[in-house]
């Protein structure tokens, strides 16, 4: 987030030269392409990394900036969408049948759209101030939704402006957001956002990161059988599953991000209940060693027999873990 490829930047506030000599500072050998304020209001601009991002097809008006683009050295390719939408709420619905048309008419199936959307889709995303929503909320939660978009959950809070007023005369909403096409899960990798500190601003800026899947090689997520040994997994995957809720999105979406907050709580349950069942092996076998030793030169007691018949029951429940292991594996390596 530090070094970022691509900004999107809502009301500039300057015309295009303006622009340039303060990204011939800020940014050398950056790219961009603006849309001038008017005044001393608006402006937008999409500024990229050519050395990361190839952008083309341009189609700019005064609230929004459209284009497509390739990751370089990837055959990845999509749409991008930098939007401003304007206080009046006829024009916020003029501009939502916009997005609509782009939408049906973008070249690739991957959209990221980004920018200050003046709205909000539910009340939970608003403190203060009137309690309702108004007709071009609910437009703009239809298109969301129609569109087979995904509204990103910031990991850090959900307000990215504020009157900067404490008390009853607060008001805090999340009016900015990056929504992305629910095919972006078939790309790999993890996609987060957060929001960023400010300096004096009423707004917060957001930012966007891609984790995308690394080129070295790593053992595969994999169910093993012999979890099916512990008593406690089918409670455990039964109430890991129906407890989470995932972020709003279409069904697959929402199926994907259950799938993968199952796995995360899998491998951490292995870790916590089962672990290693090798050292495991390895750690009861010193262990029962030990005890032998101890037996040997004191002979047994009570404590030692409850000991010694403990471990032995632990270490026949993963010889039945370890054989259910190979069994599995063999079968996969054919």
């Amino acid at each position: 987030m530090e070094k970022p490829q691509i900004c999107f930047l809502q009301e500039t506030k300057c015309n295009s030269s303006t622009l340039e000599t303060i990204l011939s500072k800020a940014w050398p050998g950056c790219q961009s392409v603006a849309v001038d304020a008017s005044g001393a209001s608006g402006g937008l601009a999409i500024v990229w990394n050519s050395q990361a991002l190839a952008l083309s097809d341009f189609h700019a008006s005064h609230n929004l900036i459209q284009a497509a683009f390739h990751i370089v050295g990837t055959n990845i390719h999509g749409n991008l969408s930098n939007v401003y939408f304007p206080q009046e709420a006829r024009e916020k619905i003029a501009l939502i049948h916009t997005l609509e048309a782009l939408n049906f008419n973008r070249r690739y199936p991957l959209w990221i759209v980004v920018g200050d959307f003046n709205m909000i889709t539910k009340l939970e995303e608003k403190i203060g101030g009137r309690n309702k929503l108004e007709q071009e909320n609910t437009h703009f939660k239809d298109f969301i939704q129609n569109a087979s978009l995904i509204d990103m959950h910031y990991c850090n809070g959900t307000s990215t402006w504020s009157n900067r007023r404490a008390g009853k005369h607060q008001i805090a909403s999340k009016l900015d957001r990056f929504l992305i096409s629910d095919n972006s899960i078939h790309l790999g990798g993890d996609f987060s956002a957060a929001i960023l500190p400010h300096s004096g601003s009423d707004q917060w800026p957001i930012a966007l990161q891609w984790q995308r899947p690394s080129n070295t090689t790593r053992r595969p997520f994999r169910f093993e059988e012999f979890w099916f040994t512990h008593p406690s997994l089918k409670d455990f995957v039964h109430s890991t599953w129906t407890s989470f809720s995932p972020p709003e999105g279409s069904k697959m979406f929402q199926f994907q991000q259950k799938l993968k907050h199952l796995k995360f709580c899998l491998k951490h349950w292995n870790r916590e209940t089962l672990g290693n069942i090798f050292k495991v092996q390895h750690d009861l076998q010193t262990a029962l060693a030990d005890l032998q030793q101890e037996t040997s030169t004191g002979g047994h007691t009570e404590r030692t027999l409850e000991q010694e018949q403990y471990i032995h029951n632990q270490l026949e429940e993963r010889r039945k873990q370890e054989e259910i292991y190979w069994k599995q594996k063999s079968r996969i390596d054919c």
